[in-house]
Formats: structure tokens, C-alpha cells, sequence
């Protein structure tokens, strides 16, 4: 309680000090609020940090909703050791170390970081800690951010959901008894649940946009190659891309400048255009350029089967396009390949070399498959018929993935051209709403983005019984400051998102504990999960059964 009172005071002097300024929310802070609350000499990165591992600690269990948040794997235990080195430097020099000093981000748990495990949300790879960091958490830390720790994820990125042997089951901030989406689950959540205040994920199939969206964030999956894919667990290495989410559309930007940078070590992100300030360019209108509402991919319509209350949601966001200056048109892909089934291709021999690289946990994919601590690949002996059925590396099926890749790409880029649009539309989920049943999710039935490499900017269009409904921009090759210039121009004219209502002294179980003693909460949570449900490999989990899972585990730590 003493804890609690301290953070109170703190936070009653944090928000009362700005007379000139907007109040300092945690929850909805962003980096500007931030950096002008350091330049103003009232807030350290000290207190930041503290201020949002208390957050973390007071809602990230809270089950006063039904099942809890439960967005992370691990919190950085160097997390306030590096907040002081922070605010030494900038007491030193007058200066930020970079364009996120002080700035709270979170990890996807299949991204390198040298000070917190990388287990790609599975069991089988628990205590594999990389001794480097990943490419683009080496550039955020450069940049000064504040690395709180991973975030939870389906078990090697395989899902929509954020269900994982490593931790259990993330819930959605808005309810935490819905899907928040997947497979970058964990990093939507914390973003939407103000545990921080970018979250970095990486997408396949749908997985940075389908967690934005269903969180009421903006999120975006970048052209391939404008970020490194060095140090990052390599599941579906060929159409994989990582990629920021955040409450706001110049973080996005900010973000994403700091992690587009050329990789030596990784050809994908060489001789292609980039630039260094992606938020000096959003103010770029755009009155008089044409979007194309996509309404056919092959055979698919993205909004077959869609309610009719979601569809009015989408036609006001039509009408705000509009008004914005934007001319729609309809557009039909009935050409273009969605087929998925060999975006894996040359994945096994990848990952071997991924946990070769360092004293990992496994030095294997056999090793992850013989550990039987896995959900998604079933026993150890479907396990290695999945490597026997994995197309192999440079194997005609490889060659074939790439090929159909360049072969969208041109002809998407083609229709573009063709009706004079400058991006096109399409919803995330025919229903809308956050929903468990894949079938209704357009990311990975009609891929348009993921099968071509071309850029996606996923945004809310609305909300429906205050669950948000989203929707993606498509962009030409690596023209993502036309998208973000368009996704601001949208959110200054568009109602403000709902905040997710976190309130209350939330469980206070966990403000005595330290920092390694959650870590081995979350640990122990997983493993008690797996054992007790996941090991029958089910779809989903009952957020019911997982907050029973919670309340034992929380009293066998009470009670020794």
C-alpha cells in the first residue's frame, strides 16, 4: 500500500505541474508529452520507468474484469539501471541520446534483446537468452528508449489469438475477455493498456495489423526489406516483417525511422529508398488523390457475411475520406494469388541457424519437436513430420513462393496504376469486432499486403459496443510516408480512440514483488497453463479457466 500511496503523489505532481502543457497521462502518453515533461525538468527517466513498471504491476494481473491482460513474458530487470544512465547523460549534456530518449517500448518475444530472454512464445524455448541484440533493438537503444521487456505472442507467431505455452492467454485492454488479436498480441495489449508507449511486432500473416486494430491502435507492416530481420526468431522468414504499433500516428513514424536503417548483415534492407524523418513528411494532404475500396481478392470479397451495423461504420468512414478530399473508387484483384501454404519454405534450416548463433536453449528445430513443450506442432512425432512436410531452402516450392511474391507485387502495383489510386482499402475483419474465428480475419484470407511485400497501415475506422473496427491501407513499395501521411490526416479529423478503462487499485498482490519475482510468475503461469490445458492443444482458452489458473497461482505464492 505504501507503494501504491508513493505512486499516487508521484503521479499527482507528474499531472499537476503542467499549467501550459496537456496533462501527463501513463496511459495515453506519447513521445512528445514525454520529451517535453524531460526538457521542462519534471519528470526523470528514473521516474518513468517507475511510474510504469507500477502500471504494469497494478493492472497487467488485475482480474477485478475476468481474465487478466497478461501482455508480457519478462520485464527487463536492467530496466531502471538503464533509466539512470539516462538521466546522467542528459544531466551531463543538456541533450537526448536520441529521438526516443526516455521513451517506454516493449519487445515481441521473438525479437533479440541481450537482457531478457528471446523464447518465441513457446516453453520448449524457456531461459534461451540471445548475448546480443536483435538489429532493431540495438537501433531503439541507440535512440535512448527504454526497453521495458517482451511481450507475449502465439507460440512461434503461429496464431491470431495470443495464446502461448510460454505464458497462457493475453487479454484485450478493453475487455480482457476477448481476443486482442495475434500474433503480436502482447505488444497491442501493453500499448493499449499504457504499459508503454510503442510496441514492436512483427507480421506474417496479419500479425502487427490484426492486435492494432483489435486494440485501437495504429499499426504498420512495412515493405520488405526496410526493416532488418537479423536477430529475430526466423518463423516464415519470407514474408516476415517487423514493424511498430502505437497510440498515435507520429510515434508510428518516429518509430519506424528508428528501425528502417540498412542492415550489412541482412541483403533484404540494401539499395532500396529510405528516408531519416518519416514525421516530417505527415503533413502531406491528401485532397484530390484516389483510394480503390478493394472488393474482390481472387474470388474472395472482403466483406461477404459482413453485418450490417459494421458495414455502416465503414461507410461513415468512407464519408470522412471523403470530406477529407479523397476519391474513392472500387477495385477488383480477381488475379491475385492468395495461396499460403509454402510461405514457411526454407524456415527449418533457417531456425537451426538462428539458435546456432548463440548458446540457446535448443540447437534445433528436432531439439524444439523432442522437448514435447510445444501446442502448435502437436507430439514430438507430428512435430517432425512438420519438418519433413517443410519445403527445404532454395527447393523449387522456395523458388516458386518468391516468384508468386514479385508476381503479386507487379500486378497489384499494375491495378494501382490502372484506376489512378494511390493506396487501397480493405477491412481487417469482416465482423468487425475482435472475434476468435479465423475465418472472418481478411489478413491471411485475402493477403494482399503479406503475399506482395507491398505496405499496410491498419487504423480504426470506428467502434461498435466500444470494441474498435479496423481497416488497412495498402501503399505502393516503400511508400510508407504517403500512408502515414494519410493515416494522420485521418486521426486529426476522426473522433479520439477509447481509452480502455483501467481503473481502480488494480491487484495489488504484485507491488511487493520485484522485478525477477514477476518474471517467474509469468514462468511459472506458462507452464502451469501448458500442463493443465494447452498440452491437449487447444484452439483457443476459456478466459474463465486461465483467470482460475491465475487466482491458484497467485495464492500458492501467497502461501508458500
Amino acid at each position: 500500500m505504501k507503494q501504491i500511496f508513493s505512486l499516487c503523489l508521484f503521479l499527482t505532481y507528474f499531472i499537476s505541474g503542467f499549467a501550459q502543457t496537456p496533462p501527463f497521462d501513463l496511459g495515453e502518453a506519447t513521445i512528445d508529452t514525454i520529451h517535453a515533461a524531460y526538457k521542462e525538468n519534471r519528470v526523470t527517466a528514473e521516474q518513468v520507468a517507475v511510474a510504469y513498471l507500477e502500471r504494469i504491476k497494478a493492472y497487467n494481473f488485475d482480474l477485478s474484469r475476468g481474465a487478466p491482460i497478461n501482455a508480457f513474458v519478462s520485464i527487463n530487470p536492467s530496466l531502471i539501471e538503464d533509466a539512470r544512465r539516462l538521466d546522467e547523460h542528459y544531466k551531463k549534456t543538456g541533450q537526448f541520446v536520441g529521438p526516443l530518449h526516455g521513451i517506454p517500448v516493449v519487445l515481441k518475444d521473438n525479437i533479440n534483446s541481450y537482457d531478457t530472454p528471446t523464447t518465441a512464445g513457446s516453453l520448449a524455448m524457456l531461459g534461451s537468452q540471445p548475448v546480443q541484440d536483435a538489429f532493431l533493438a540495438a537501433k531503439l537503444r541507440e535512440a535512448g528508449a527504454l526497453l521495458l521487456g517482451k511481450t507475449a505472442m502465439d507460440e512461434f507467431a503461429d496464431g491470431m489469438f495470443a495464446i502461448s505455452s510460454r505464458t497462457g492467454r493475453t487479454g484485450n485492454p478493453y475487455n480482457p475477455n476477448e481476443n486482442p488479436g495475434g500474433s503480436s498480441g502482447g505488444s497491442a495489449a501493453a500499448v493499449n493498456a499504457g504499459f508503454a508507449v510503442i510496441g514492436i511486432g512483427t507480421d506474417n500473416s496479419g500479425s502487427i495489423r490484426i492486435p492494432a486494430v483489435f486494440n485501437g491502435l495504429y499499426g504498420l507492416r512495412p515493405s520488405t526489406g526496410l526493416v532488418s530481420q537479423s536477430g529475430i526468431f526466423p518463423r516464415g522468414g519470407l514474408d516476415g516483417v517487423a514493424g511498430p504499433i502505437t497510440r498515435s500516428v507520429k510515434d508510428l513514424a518516429i518509430a519506424l525511422a528508428v528501425i528502417a536503417q540498412i542492415d550489412l548483415n541482412d541483403v533484404k534492407t540494401q539499395n532500396i529508398p529510405r528516408f531519416n524523418a518519416y514525421a516530417s513528411r505527415l503533413t502531406g494532404g491528401w485532397n484530390g488523390k484516389k483510394i480503390g475500396i478493394v472488393k474482390k481478392v481472387g474470388t474472395l470479397n472482403p466483406y461477404e457475411g459482413t453485418p450490417e451495423h459494421i458495414q455502416q461504420i465503414y461507410q461513415n468512414f468512407f464519408e470522412l475520406l471523403q470530406r477529407l478530399g479523397v476519391q474513392l473508387v472500387d477495385v477488383e484483384l480477381p488475379l491475385f494469388n492468395n495461396d499460403r501454404h509454402n510461405n514457411t519454405a526454407g524456415e527449418i534450416e533457417e531456425i537451426n541457424a538462428y539458435l546456432q548463433s548463440f548458446p540457446s536453449t535448443r540447437q534445433n528445430f528436432v531439439e524444439i519437436c523432442q522437448s514435447n513443450r510445444t501446442r502448435i506442432f502437436g507430439d514430438p512425432e507430428d512435430c517432425l513430420k512438420y519438418i519433413e512436410s517443410t519445403a527445404k531452402k532454395n527447393s523449387v516450392y522456395y523458388r516458386d513462393v518468391l516468384k508468386m511474391f514479385a508476381e503479386n507485387r507487379t500486378y497489384v502495383t499494375n491495378m494501382m496504376n490502372y484506376h489512378g489510386v494511390d493506396a487501397l482499402l480493405m477491412p481487417i475483419c469482416r465482423i468487425g469486432v475482435p472475434t476468435y474465428d479465423p475465418e472472418w480475419i481478411n489478413t491471411w484470407r485475402m493477403p494482399v499486403s503479406s503475399n506482395s511485400g507491398l505496405p499496410s497501415l491498419a487504423l480504426i475506422a470506428g467502434y461498435s459496443a466500444d470494441m474498435p473496427v479496423g481497416v488497412e491501407f495498402i501503399g505502393k513499395m516503400y511508400q510508407e510516408a504517403d500512408l502515414l501521411a494519410l493515416a494522420y490526416q485521418i486521426e486529426t479529423s476522426a473522433p479520439k480512440r477509447k481509452i480502455p478503462p483501467l481503473t481502480g487499485p488494480g491487484n495489488l498482490f504484485f507491488n511487493r514483488l520485484s522485478i525477477s519475482q514477476i518474471n517467474n510468475f509469468i514462468t511459472l503461469l506458462g507452464y502451469t497453463t501448458f500442463n493443465l490445458e494447452l498440452i491437449n492443444k487447444p484452439r483457443t482458452l476459456a478466459p474463465e479457466k486461465f483467470r482460475n489458473i491465475v487466482e491458484l497461482l497467485i495464492q500458492s505464492f501467497s502461501n508458500p
